[in-house]
Formats: structure tokens, C-alpha cells, sequence
């Protein structure tokens, strides 16, 4: 079992080198990954991270209680210090892993009890606090966003989010940017959970492998699945995920804007939306017991439920809320989600039309989530690879290598003439414009891109004018299961007669228009 682990780790820190870190929005040197020496699910989770991203930093932090619940005093005591030690200027990102606490309870006496009605405080730089919100959680991930300048309990309670320039609203909120530490003065953060090790692992697999279709060009390979209900008050930005995000580029999407329960999509799913348990048709444990959809690798998961990232121990949860590590343990790769109750509300709950619009523009996770959340010092979590990106692909890249090549001509030769399901689940069939039929009009899409590199494709191919050892395509050397068809060498082979005559055709009926115009 070590030997094949290894052999995956190695195989996908390949492709990482191959895509290249300039690539990533956030370099792996710029990321400390953290776990509780008194876990080794923790430590193997960390090392097994390390090996798929080289360069990150590893932090065994000790001292730390692996319960999930761990009160202000030891978070402000024994890891806040650990983490500040290790920190750079440069770490954009804090990654924690399995078995270090995921909430954070301020047990001291409460406000308005103790202090002045409104409550006010002192913070250790001698800035006068006066409290509008306080809560008595957060999760850890949130607070090591904001470790920077959170540094008593009294400012983890403290939610006046709402005031201009408090600490606890993220500056990060609604950006396209790329991530910067310096410009933040914030860090991002994720977690890697589960409820197994392997859960974990085939999560951080899964998101070397995400793909979706290109933009700007109708449909693609995996599509969205939301199940809004419209009657809930934090129902718009379900509404314009959809009108305003997925279908101006084409993606395929299922939206169902009723009060009903819907779990199925005709193809692939990278990206599911709803509204759980609270919408009152949906089944209770509904990703385990009735979402029956297929996850394509790179799936995000998020949904306006109070308690889905309760807990990430079998057994941890006893509500009927969806929860995280449920999605995790189905084939999902990545979610966003709370830790306990947040409140529920815009304000309060990662926006799905922010977190979505970042991916499918190629940033991270780590930012698309954290650029969603308006709230640091609170209840929400971020779980799954954070350097995770969706690659966008080329039109004609039908078996989605980074190539345009003769691979790609083959699919749409073996699949000639057939009829697919429409809506871009066919892409990998050869049906690239989605119609439902494989014909001239995907030969013409692949035509415009015929010979392109993706931008995460390694150059390296190009530069040696050497294929790999086996002859195939880097994502089929290290995924078979991603490709329909033949493999593709590393550089453009010549095309089929089948093929080659097709493109022909194409670019003389080209020139008969241009000629005729």
C-alpha cells in the first residue's frame, strides 16, 4: 500500500512540476501546512501534501489536544504562539490538518454580564473596543486567517464586522484579485479533513485533476447542479450564480428554483449549490442517501446549512444537516461551510456566486472561498486542496491532456455521426459544442485550436521534442480513466486520412466564403 502511495504522490508532484508554480496564484513556498504532532492521521495527511506540492513548509504543532473543540485560551496559548513563530512574510496560506481542533469556544463569562452596556474592551495595542456583535465561536481556520491580529479573547468574540476597518471584516471579501499577504495583511487558510486519511488523500488527488470548459465557448465536460428554493431570504446570489455567472459562459447547469428537492444533473457535476436540510424536501444525510449525481474530480460543495462542517469523526455529528466530510467520503474534492451556527445570511455565509465566478476564472480555491466570506475570527471553514484550480480547456481538447492534437481527432473519429447527451456532457465523446451530435461543427471547433498548449500544459514536450517514456499524454500517464480515446503523443502527430480530410474541407469552404465575400 506504501509503494502505490508513493508512486500516486510522485506521479501527481510531476504533474504539478510540469503545470509549473508560476501557474498557481499561490506558490507552494508561500504555504505552511500545520498538524498536531499527537496525530498521526495528521502527519501522514501533512507529508502526503508535501509530496503532491513541493516546497511547502510543514509545522508540527505540540501540546494541542486532538478534540475537535478547544477552548480560547489554549488556541491563544499553545498554537497561536507555535504558528507566529513559523510564520513569514510571504506565507499567504495556513493549511491545518486532521486531528488539530476545528472550533474554538470563548469559555470566559459573556457580555453584557461582565462588561458595560454595550460591552467594550481594550485590545492588547491599547485600541478601545466597543462591541455592536459578539459570538461565543469560530473555527480555526478563520482565526488563523486573522492570526495576525487577533490576540485575546475578548477580540475572538468580537463580531462588529460592520464597523469600518474592524478586524474581523476580511479585506479580502469580493476580490478578483490574486491573494497577497502584503496587501491584506491576512492570510488564507484551508483544511484537509475527512473522515478517513484516504478520504483526504483522494480529495488532494481528485484536485490535480480538475478541468472545466473553456470560457467564452459554449459548454464543456462537467457542469453545475443548484437547488435553490425561492422562498428562502438568502436566495439571490443562488439566482445569480446562475443568471449572471454560469450562463453567460455557457456551462451546463441544472437549476431548479422550486421548493423541491433535486439531486440528479444528466452528466458530471463540479459544482453543487443548495439548500440542504433547510429547504424542507430535502431528505435528511441527503449527499449520502439522495444526491445521485456523478462528482467530476475537482467538485465543490456548498450549501446554506448551519452545522455542515460539524464535525469530520464518524459518528462526530447527530443532526440531518449534509455534512463536509459526506462529500469528501462520496467523491467530492473541495467545500466551503460552517462550522456551528452562523447566523444564516449573506453577510454570514460564503456567497456561491463569488466562491464559483473566482474558480471558473482560474484562482485557487483557497482564494475563490475566501473571497466569498465577508467574516474572518467566525464560524466558517474551507476544506480540500487550497491550491486547487480548475484548468480551463482548449475547445478542441476533447480528452483533456492540454493538447490539441491527433488524441483529440480520434475521439471525434470513433464517435462520428453518433448522437450524445446534450448540454456539453458529450465533450468527452467528441460532441465539443455540446448539440448532442458528433459532426463538422465539433471538427470545426477543434480546427481553431488545432496544435495549442494549455496554459497549465508543461512546455517541456515542445522544448525536447521528446514524448513521454510510454508515448501518452501526461494526464493519461498518470489518470488512464480521464481519456476516451488513444493517448496523445507529446508532440502533434500527423492526422488521420478521416480527419485530416475534414479540416481540409473545412478551411476550403473557409476560403469559398472568403472569397465570395
Amino acid at each position: 500500500m506504501g509503494g502505490k502511495r508513493t508512486f500516486i504522490a510522485t506521479s501527481l508532484a510531476l504533474l504539478h512540476a510540469l503545470i509549473g508554480s508560476t501557474a498557481l496564484a499561490v506558490d507552494p513556498a508561500n504555504v505552511l501546512v500545520l498538524y498536531n504532532a499527537a496525530s498521526p492521521s495528521g502527519q501522514d495527511i501533512a507529508s502526503y501534501y508535501a509530496q503532491v506540492h513541493p516546497g511547502v513548509q510543514l509545522l508540527g504543532l505540540t501540546g494541542v489536544s486532538t478534540a475537535e473543540d478547544i477552548t480560547a485560551d489554549a488556541y491563544l496559548s499553545t498554537i497561536r504562539p507555535q504558528v507566529m513563530a513559523a510564520l513569514g512574510p510571504n506565507t499567504d496560506l495556513i493549511v491545518t490538518t486532521k486531528g488539530l481542533p476545528l472550533r474554538i469556544q470563548v469559555t470566559e463569562p459573556v457580555p453584557p454580564s461582565i462588561w458595560p452596556n454595550p460591552p467594550s474592551y481594550t485590545d492588547p495595542n491599547g485600541v478601545f473596543r466597543q462591541i455592536s456583535s459578539w459570538k461565543p465561536y469560530s473555527s480555526l481556520e478563520s482565526e488563523l486567517a486573522d492570526i495576525d491580529k487577533v490576540s485575546s479573547w475578548q477580540m475572538m468574540g468580537d463580531q462588529s464586522f460592520t464597523q469600518s476597518g474592524h478586524f474581523t471584516s476580511n479585506p479580502y471579501y469580493g476580490s478578483t484579485s490574486s491573494f497577497s499577504h502584503a496587501v491584506t495583511g491576512t492570510r488564507l487558510t484551508a483544511r484537509l479533513d475527512g473522515y478517513t486519511t484516504a478520504d483526504v488523500e483522494a480529495g488532494i488527488n481528485r484536485a490535480q485533476h480538475a478541468f472545466i470548459g473553456p470560457n467564452n465557448t459554449p459548454n464543456g465536460p462537467v457542469g453545475f447542479l443548484v437547488d435553490n428554493d425561492p422562498s428562502k431570504a438568502y436566495a439571490p446570489t443562488m439566482a445569480n450564480l446562475v443568471n449572471n455567472v454560469l450562463t453567460p459562459l455557457g456551462l451546463p447547469v441544472s437549476y431548479d428554483n422550486t421548493s423541491a428537492f433535486v439531486g440528479t444533473a444528466p452528466g458530471p457535476v463540479i459544482g453543487y449549490d443548495g439548500h440542504g436540510t433547510n429547504q424542507s424536501s430535502t431528505p435528511a444525510h441527503y449527499i449520502t442517501a439522495a444526491l445521485n449525481t456523478t462528482l467530476a474530480n475537482g467538485a465543490v460543495f456548498n450549501s446554506w446549512e448551519s452545522f455542515n462542517a460539524y464535525s469530520f469523526n464518524v459518528g462526530g455529528y447527530s443532526g440531518t444537516q449534509g455534512q463536509l466530510a459526506d462529500w469528501l467520503k462520496v467523491g467530492g474534492t473541495a467545500a466551503v461551510g460552517n462550522v456551528t451556527e452562523p447566523g444564516a445570511s449573506v453577510t454570514t455565509v460564503a456567497n456561491e456566486d463569488k466562491l464559483f465566478s473566482m474558480l471558473i476564472n482560474g484562482k485557487t480555491f483557497a482564494e475563490a472561498a475566501w473571497s466569498a466570506n465577508r467574516q474572518l475570527s467566525y464560524v466558517n471553514t474551507v476544506v480540500g486542496d487550497p491550491l486547487m484550480t480548475w484548468h480551463q480547456l482548449l475547445a478542441g481538447d476533447a480528452n483533456m491532456d492540454g493538447l490539441v492534437d491527433n488524441g483529440d481527432l480520434n475521439i471525434i473519429g470513433s464517435h462520428w455521426g453518433n448522437s450524445v447527451t446534450p448540454g456539453g456532457y458529450g465533450w468527452s465523446q467528441g460532441d465539443l459544442n455540446g448539440d448532442g451530435v458528433v459532426d463538422l461543427l465539433d471538427l470545426s471547433l477543434m480546427s481553431s485550436t488545432w496544435g495549442q498548449l494549455s496554459s497549465w500544459h508543461d512546455s517541456l514536450m515542445s522544448a525536447t521534442s521528446q514524448p513521454l517514456s510510454n508515448g501518452q499524454g501526461i494526464t493519461s500517464f498518470l489518470e488512464p480513466t480521464l481519456l476516451t480515446g488513444e493517448g496523445s503523443d507529446g508532440f502533434i502527430p500527423e492526422p488521420s486520412s478521416f480527419v485530416l480530410a475534414a479540416i481540409a474541407g473545412l478551411g476550403l469552404a473557409g476560403f469559398c466564403r472568403r472569397r465570395a465575400s
